[in-house]
C-alpha cells in the first residue's frame, strides 16, 4: 500500500516538475526541492545575499576608519592649539630687556639699511649731475704756442712747399714762436699717443671730450708727458724742435691741428 502511494506522489511530482527527498525520520517526507533550474536561482540569490553583506561590511568597515581618521585629526588639532598655547605663553613670560635689545638691533639695521640706500641714491645724483656737466661743457681752446702763423690751414686751396718743392694742401696751422719754444695742452685731456711722424716728426696726441683731439707736431724730442697722463688746460707738453723731416727746410716751428671725430678742421680763429 505504501509502494503504491509513493509511485502516485512520484507521478504528481513530475507532472508537477518536482521531486522529493525523503528524510528517514519517523517514516515521514520532511520537504520537497524544486528543479535544478530552480536550484540554481536560489543559489544565485544566496551568492547576491552574500554579496549584500560583504558589501554592507565594507561600508562599515569604511566608515570606521573615517571615525578612526576624524578622530586622529581632532587629537593633531588639539595638540597644534595646545603647543601655540605654551608657546604664547613663554614668549609672554620672556623678560622684557631682551625683547627692547632685538628691537634695537632692528632699528640699527634698519638705520643702516637707510642711510648705505641714502648714499647710493648720493652717488647716483652726483654721477648723473656729472654726465650733465659732459653734455652742458663747452671746449674753450686756448693757443697752444705764442707766435706768428708760417703757413695757413688749406685744404681747399694748394701751398707751395720749401722741401718739397711743389704745391700741396695743409691739414694744420705752422706756428713760428715769437718768444717761448714751449708748447702748451690747448685744453684739459688724456694724452692718447706720443709717437715719431714719418712726415711731421715727433708729434703728441691729446684726446678731450666730445670728439676732439689735438694734435702737436715737430716737436723736440725731449716731451714733458707721457701716454695716458692726464694733463689741464695751458700744461706744457713739450717744445718746438726740428724733427719734421717734410718740413725741415721751413723755420722752427709747430704744425699744430686740431681733429673733431678723428676729421681736420680749422684751428685757424685761435689767433684772430
Amino acid at each position: 500500500m505504501k509502494i503504491k502511494l509513493n509511485n502516485i506522489l512520484d507521478k504528481l511530482l513530475e507532472k508537477m516538475n518536482l521531486r522529493r527527498i525523503e528524510k528517514e525520520e519517523k517514516g515521514q517526507v520532511i520537504k520537497f526541492e524544486t528543479t535544478i533550474e530552480e536550484q540554481k536561482s536560489r543559489k544565485g540569490a544566496l551568492n547576491e545575499s552574500e554579496l549584500k553583506k560583504e558589501k554592507v561590511e565594507e561600508l562599515n568597515e569604511n566608515s570606521k576608519d573615517q571615525q578612526s581618521n576624524i578622530k586622529i585629526k581632532k587629537q593633531g588639532i588639539k595638540i597644534l592649539a595646545s603647543m601655540i598655547l605654551l608657546l604664547l605663553l613663554t614668549i609672554s613670560l620672556m623678560p622684557k630687556n631682551n625683547i627692547s635689545v632685538e628691537k634695537d638691533t632692528s632699528k640699527d639695521v634698519s638705520s643702516i639699511s637707510v642711510s648705505s640706500n641714502v648714499d647710493e641714491s648720493k652717488d647716483e645724483v652726483v654721477l648723473a649731475s656729472k654726465a650733465v656737466e659732459k653734455k652742458v661743457e663747452k671746449l674753450i681752446f686756448c693757443v697752444p704756442i705764442e707766435g706768428t702763423i708760417q703757413k695757413m690751414y688749406s685744404l681747399d686751396k694748394v701751398i707751395y712747399s720749401k722741401t718739397l718743392g711743389q704745391w700741396k694742401t695743409h691739414d694744420g696751422l705752422d706756428i713760428a714762436p715769437t718768444g717761448s719754444k714751449e708748447v702748451k695742452a690747448i685744453e684739459r685731456g688724456v694724452v692718447d699717443e706720443i709717437y715719431d711722424d714719418n712726415f711731421y716728426g715727433k708729434t703728441i696726441v691729446i684726446e678731450h671730450i666730445s670728439g676732439y683731439k689735438s694734435k702737436y707736431s715737430n716737436l723736440d724730442n725731449n716731451v714733458y708727458v707721457s701716454v695716458g697722463e692726464n694733463v689741464v688746460k695751458g700744461q706744457k707738453i713739450g717744445k718746438v724742435g726740428n724733427t719734421s723731416v717734410g718740413e725741415y727746410l721751413d723755420d722752427p716751428h709747430l704744425h699744430f691741428m686740431i681733429l673733431l671725430n678723428d676729421e681736420s678742421i680749422n684751428p685757424s680763429y685761435l689767433y684772430k
